[in-house]
């Protein structure tokens, strides 16, 4: 009996677990299901918009993704602490910085997307690394970080 005990324990455990990490996938919305002061505000900022993909982080927190006018890939997130506005970094223009800090600090992760983040005027890189497990061709993500570095390369710090 005290082993069936430790076997539910440890089945509603990792259920529990399960649904935590699904409850922080982002999800795919319509922008009718975004809060209205976060679509007007996105579109006073950005007029000529393109390519628009809006995403449901959490309950408070959307993010959206475009390209601008320039055909340059960017995003910003609102929520109830503001806006951060994302420049996206394409792979060939990556910081140094970032992939020698990555491969020093954090070995069997791998940079996936770096970008040029901007929050109340203040403009620092971050990236999103990431380590994947499996077998062969077939891999799958078991662990993201986000990794934070000043503009001139200084690391700071990982959420």
């Amino acid at each position: 009996m005290h082993n069936m005990k430790k076997i539910l324990a440890i089945a509603v455990a990792v259920l529990l677990c399960q649904g935590a990490l699904m409850a922080q996938k982002p999800k795919a919305v319509a922008e009718k299901d975004v809060k209205v002061n976060y679509v007007k505000d996105f579109q006073r900022q950005v007029k000529d918009a393109t390519n628009v993909q809006w995403w449901q982080m959490d309950s408070l927190t959307y993010k959206v993704s475009f390209l601008d006018n320039e055909k340059s890939r960017q995003a910003m997130v609102f929520s109830n602490k503001g806006t951060e506005t994302h420049y996206i970094v394409e792979k060939e223009y990556w910081p140094a910085a970032i992939k020698d800090t990555v491969s020093h600090m954090f070995p069997k992760y791998t940079v996936d997307e770096v970008w040029v983040r901007k929050v109340r005027g203040k403009m620092t890189y971050q990236a999103c690394v990431v380590k994947k497990g499996g077998f062969l061709w077939w891999k799958k993500v078991k662990d993201l970080k986000m990794l934070n570095w000043e503009v001139d390369g200084k690391y700071i710090n990982a959420e």
